[in-house]
C-alpha cells in the first residue's frame, strides 16, 4: 500500500489560518494577552516614576503608599474570587449547553466576546494588583508612581465591576435554549453567506480523466477536514504542473486511508509534490464552522431532534429550530444552481467538492422527519415551511422540495395512528405540490 506523504515541519499558510480561527474560541488567548499588558503597565509606571517632570507631579494628589497597598490587596483578593466564580458558572453553562442543545454548540459559546472580555478584565486587574504589590516590595515605586498605581487600580476595579454586572445579565440570557439557537443560526447564516458569495466561479473544462489513472493521495492523519485552502492548492497545482480532483470538503471525516485527492501529471507520484498539496488541507479533532455550510444546519437539526426525544418531549423547541432552518434554506434556495460555487476552478486545474442545496435540505429536515414523524404539529410545520420556500426559491430547486415533502408525508403517515392526523398531513403535502406545480 502506498504510504501517505509526510507533511513538512514548517508552518504553512493553511496552518496559520487554522490557528487564527482557533483563537476565536480559545478562552486562554484574550485573558493571557490582557494579563501580560496589565503586568507591562505596572512595570511602565515603575519605569517612568522618576522621569515625570516636577511641575506635572505637583498637579497630582499625594497618595499614601500604605493606602495604595491596601487597595491593591483588596482588588487582588476580590478579582481572584470573581474570576473563580466566573469560570465555574461558565463551565456550568457549557455543560448545560452540551446536554440540552448539542456538544457541537459549545465552541460558539466559548467564542462569546462578553464572557471572554469579562475574564480578561478580571484576570488583568488581578495581575496588575499582584505586579504592583511586588513592585512595592522591591521599593521600585514611590512618589508619583504610587499615585499612578492607585489611579489605575481604581479604574481597573471600576471597569471590572462594570463587566461583572454586564456578565451576570448576559450569562442568564445566553443560557436559555432559544438564545443558543439564535447564536447557532447567526453563525450558520454568516457561513452560508460566505460560501454562496465566494468568488470561485472561474470554471473551465476539466479534463476527462479516469480516477483509476491518477495518483491517489491519502490523508495520513485522523480528524475532520477544517479548511481546504483552494488558493494555495491551485497555486501548488499550477507550479507542479498537476491536475487535482478533491474528494473531501470542510466537515468531512478523514483517516489514514481516506482519499483526500487524486492528482494527474508528471509529478503526481512525487512524495514532495504530494506533501505540498496536502499542506493546503487542515485536519483537526473537531468540525469548525468558518467554511462548513452544513455544520450550523446540522446543529439546529440536532437540537430539534433532542427536543423530540422521549426524555424532553418538547415539540415547540423543534418547531423553533424548523423556523430558523427555513430561513437558512430560503437564503440558500434563492441562489440558482448555476450561481453556486463552481466545482471546477482555475480553468479546471482543480476540481472541488461542492455542497448543493439538496444536500443542505436533506441534512436539515431528514433527521427531524425521522424523530418527529409521530408528531403531527412537527411534520405539518415542516410541510408549511416547504410550501413557503417553494414560492420564493429558484425554480431549479423545486424538485428537491417536492422530494422532501413526499418523504415527510410518507414517514408521518406510516407513524401516525389517527386517520384525522394522516388526512391533515396529506392535505399539507398536497398544498406543497400545488404550489410547486403553479411555478412550473
Amino acid at each position: 500500500m502506498v504510504k501517505p506523504p509526510k507533511r513538512k515541519n514548517h508552518i504553512p499558510l493553511t496552518k496559520l489560518v487554522k490557528f487564527a480561527r482557533d483563537i476565536r474560541t480559545a478562552m486562554w488567548f484574550r485573558p493571557s494577552v490582557c494579563s501580560l499588558l496589565a503586568a507591562m503597565v505596572a512595570l511602565v509606571i515603575a519605569g517612568i516614576d522618576q522621569s515625570i517632570p516636577e511641575s506635572t507631579a505637583r498637579l497630582l494628589p499625594v497618595i499614601d503608599s500604605e493606602a495604595a497597598k491596601d487597595l491593591l490587596r483588596l482588588v487582588a483578593a476580590g478579582m481572584l474570587t470573581v474570576t473563580t466564580v466566573t469560570l465555574s458558572v461558565t463551565m456550568l453553562v457549557l455543560n448545560l449547553t452540551a446536554s440540552q442543545a448539542s456538544p457541537r454548540a459549545v465552541p460558539e459559546l466559548m467564542a462569546d466576546p462578553v464572557t471572554q472580555n469579562a475574564l480578561s478584565t478580571f484576570l488583568a486587574t488581578f495581575v496588575f494588583a499582584v505586579a504592583a504589590l511586588g513592585l512595592f516590595g522591591f521599593k521600585a515605586v514611590s512618589g508619583t508612581g504610587v499615585t499612578l498605581i492607585f489611579a489605575v487600580s481604581v479604574f481597573l476595579g471600576a471597569w471590572a465591576i462594570r463587566y461583572l454586572v454586564q456578565w451576570m445579565h448576559h450569562v442568564a440570557a445566553s443560557s436559555k435554549l432559544s438564545s443558543i439557537i439564535v447564536k447557532i443560526y447567526n453563525q450558520a447564516e454568516n457561513c452560508l453567506g460566505n460560501y454562496l458569495s465566494a468568488d470561485t466561479r472561474e470554471s473551465g473544462d476539466f479534463p476527462a480523466l479516469n480516477d483509476g489513472d491518477g495518483e491517489i493521495i491519502r490523508a495520513g492523519e485522523t480528524g475532520y477536514v477544517q479548511l481546504v485552502n483552494i488558493e494555495t492548492l491551485t497555486q501548488s497545482a499550477e507550479t507542479l504542473g498537476l491536475v487535482v480532483k478533491l474528494h473531501v470538503s470542510e466537515g468531512d471525516f478523514a483517516h489514514a486511508a481516506t482519499t483526500l485527492m487524486t492528482a494527474w501529471g508528471a509529478k503526481s507520484a512525487d512524495r514532495e509534490a504530494q506533501a505540498r498539496l496536502c499542506r493546503s488541507i487542515a485536519i483537526g479533532s473537531e468540525r469548525t464552522p468558518e467554511d462548513d455550510p452544513r455544520l450550523g444546519i446540522e446543529i439546529l437539526a440536532e437540537i430539534g431532534c433532542r427536543a423530540l426525544s422521549p426524555g424532553l418531549n418538547d415539540p415547540q423547541t423543534a418547531i423553533i429550530c424548523i423556523n430558523y432552518l427555513s430561513a437558512l434554506l430560503t437564503h440558500a434556495g434563492r441562489v440558482p444552481k448555476e450561481e453556486y460555487p463552481a466545482s471546477q476552478v482555475k480553468g479546471g486545474r482543480v476540481e472541488r467538492v461542492v455542497v448543493s442545496f439538496e444536500q443542505l435540505l436533506i441534512r436539515a429536515f431528514r433527521p427531524l422527519v425521522r424523530d418527529g414523524g409521530g408528531q403531527t404539529e412537527v411534520i405539518e410545520r415542516i410541510l408549511e415551511v416547504l410550501a413557503e420556500m417553494s414560492r420564493t426559491v429558484s425554480i431549479d430547486h423545486l424538485d428537491a422540495l417536492s422530494n422532501e415533502a413526499d418523504h415527510a408525508a410518507e414517514m408521518a403517515c406510516s407513524k401516525l395512528p389517527l386517520a384525522a392526523d394522516k388526512e391533515s398531513i396529506t392535505q399539507a403535502a398536497k398544498a406543497v405540490s400545488a404550489t410547486i406545480r403553479a411555478r412550473r
